[in-house]
């Protein structure tokens, strides 16, 4: 059962509010615009199916490249809101240029420069709300970030259908219109509020520390599981203070890491995101061409993942700082290959709207505790870390488009969603073997082909 004091404990943080306005507002731009994009380019640009994919590609290429340089620049200098402001703003003018811009090399300018800029606003928001937020201590850092995850999915629980009805009402040009000015409403908000100084952020997250004349069971009963706080993982950052707790009570959030880690953990991520994001082209092709339902059903798998997503997120939120990270990845990769199993096997529509519940825990796994995973593996670079974590899914999301279609020419839908299946058990892989073990399964396969080889 989730504890709803501290849901009122995050009202009181100064900040969490207007920050989760600005996040349900980006939430909304986005799930009014992301579904109906291609649509756009096909009916009122006129772009073929090829330079549609060049277009899409072009735009994830630039978010990934922005979302890269504004991460670097932002753990150099600490500012995150300088950087979030520009994201939106970018993106405000983009979607204000599709209002009225048709000619195909102007939009490849526009989805470059504006759209593509505009979509890494997505990953500032979060390292935003880890350094602005002054929380009290990890858990309630991790509580928060997942509490803003939530409210960024419940965003998407509505936002698709509301804007199929816009669209309706009032065309790409109501459309873009409205997300353009859901855009300026989210800088609006986070101009208002202020960049956290370097001595405030150096201070704020320091947990409390008990009285000089306490039992040592109490020590004890407060130490026990509390990872480092940043300041006293960081040297320079009061000594004294750090130093106050004794060397046989401390403990470090996550074991030390390699490059090799950090890579490891961002291509499992890729991967899952890779298999989701053609999901996401593949299923509305499967549930009307494949299993001859609705675009209604559609609408309602996709509303129905979404919506189930919320609690799964808010519990995992609650969690996250005392739940192994790994271990619960991989048993989202493992859900998620058993997902595209039984999706391959569907005998009709009606047997897929139990199977969203399985992939609406793939997503809420990966969105809190991936992301925050990401982050301990890098703790002294927040920025740099949620720009890896959100730019592996915008990797998975330019390489889908390409792989998905070629699948589905040649293997058809539920041949796509094996190999789908294939990739998750890679996943689980990365996640659940530790790197030292690499070579020596290395060796054994080697050792295993050459004997094969040689009694043949």
């Amino acid at each position: 059962m989730l504890n709803y004091s501290r849901f009122a404990g995050l009202l009181r943080i100064p900040g969490f509010l207007p920050l989760a306005g600005a996040t349900l507002m980006l939430g909304v731009a986005m799930s009014f615009t992301a579904p109906y994009l291609s649509l756009f380019g096909v009916e009122r640009a006129g772009m073929s199916p090829l330079r549609l994919g060049i277009f899409m590609t072009a735009i994830a290429t630039s978010g990934v490249i922005a979302s890269t340089a504004a991460g670097r620049f932002s753990d150099a200098t600490g500012k995150h809101r300088l950087l979030l402001l520009v994201s939106l703003c970018a993106a405000t003018l983009g979607y204000l240029c599709l209002c009225i811009v048709r000619d195909y090399r102007l939009l490849l300018v526009v989805g470059i420069a504006f759209i593509g800029a505009g979509g890494c606003a997505l990953s500032l928001v979060f390292s935003f709300s880890r350094a602005a937020l002054p929380a009290a201590d990890h858990a309630e850092r991790t509580f928060a970030s997942a509490t803003l995850r939530t409210i960024l999915s419940a965003a998407w629980v509505f936002g698709p259908a509301v804007g199929a009805l816009v669209l309706a009402a009032a065309g790409f040009y109501g459309l873009f219109l409205f997300a353009a000015a859901s855009f300026a409403a989210c800088a609006t908000i986070v101009w208002r509020m202020r960049e956290p100084r370097l001595d405030e952020h150096a201070t704020q997250h320091l947990a409390p520390r008990p009285m000089a004349g306490e039992a040592d069971r109490d020590e004890d009963a407060q130490y026990e599981g509390q990872p480092l706080t940043q300041a006293e993982v960081e040297p320079g950052h009061m000594p004294g203070r750090a130093s106050a707790r004794p060397a046989s009570k401390l403990r470090v959030p996550m074991p030390e890491v390699s490059s090799k880690d950090i890579m490891r953990a961002v291509v499992a991520l890729t991967l899952i995101g890779l298999a989701a994001n053609a999901t996401m082209i593949v299923l509305p092709l499967y549930i009307v061409h494949g299993l001859h339902g609705t675009r209604l059903d559609v609408s309602i798998m996709l509303g129905l993942g979404a919506l189930m997503e919320i609690p799964m997120m808010l519990a995992l939120g609650a969690r996250a700082s005392v739940l192994n990270k790994p271990r619960w990845l991989a048993a989202c990769a493992i859900v998620h290959a058993v997902y595209f199993v039984a999706m391959s096997a569907a005998p009709g529509v009606n047997a897929l709207i139990p199977m969203q519940m399985l992939n609406a825990f793939v997503v809420a796994v990966t969105s809190c505790l991936g992301m925050t995973y990401v982050q301990d593996l890098m703790p002294e670079s927040p920025g740099r870390a949620t720009a890896l974590f959100f730019n592996a899914a915008r990797l998975g999301s330019i390489l889908s488009g390409v792989l998905s279609g070629l699948l589905v020419q040649a293997f058809g839908y539920r041949g796509t969603f094996l190999f789908c299946g294939v990739l998750a058990v890679c996943a689980l892989v990365l996640f659940a073997v530790p790197g030292e073990q690499y070579p020596v399964i290395a060796r054994a396969v080697r050792r295993f082909v050459r004997e094969r080889v040689g009694k043949r």
